[in-house]
């Protein structure tokens, strides 16, 4: 699905753009399906305030640096323990100085990764749910631009 969808994008030029409006009764999407640069169909979504259910920015892979960063400390400890034994047992400096570099290296990097912005473009995708029917989203927004956006939403 991904390579036909990737395929689409670029040998047909197949683009969906779409634009968002947030006032005082509501929110408007305006959006058009393109293809080899020319509008296929164009579409208009209005949601107003009472009816939209919840309006929320989302980060594809919020935790991705958290889970790579653990399984270098569990690589990095494992690794690094099984040097320190293996030197312990063996009573060679050389393989407990590198067990003890393997295990500081692993922890370091779990350090580094579990502290890495989330989206590093600072890309997000904005979705709106109305109470019926289906929801909106805009993917490949600023995250600025989307906290702007939502602020200016109307509290029901």
């Amino acid at each position: 699905m991904h390579a036909a969808r990737l395929a689409g994008r670029f040998l047909l030029r197949y683009r969906r753009p779409a634009a968002v409006e947030i006032g005082a009764r509501g929110v408007t999407v305006r959006s058009r399906t393109e293809l080899f640069g020319r509008t296929l169909r164009e579409q208009e979504t209005y949601i107003p305030v009472e009816s939209l259910l919840r309006a929320t920015r989302e980060v594809r892979y919020p935790r991705l640096g958290l889970y790579a960063g653990l399984v270098a400390l569990g690589l990095g400890t494992y690794l690094g323990v099984s040097l320190l034994v293996d030197g312990a047992r063996a009573g060679s400096p050389e393989l407990l100085g590198m067990g003890a570099l393997v295990f500081a290296f692993g922890a370091a990097l779990d350090f580094g990764l579990s502290h890495v912005e989330t989206a590093a473009r600072g890309r997000c995708r904005v979705v709106f749910v109305p109470r019926k029917g289906p929801g909106v989203a805009l993917a490949g927004i600023e995250r600025a631009a989307a906290d702007a956006a939502l602020s200016r939403l109307p509290r029901a």
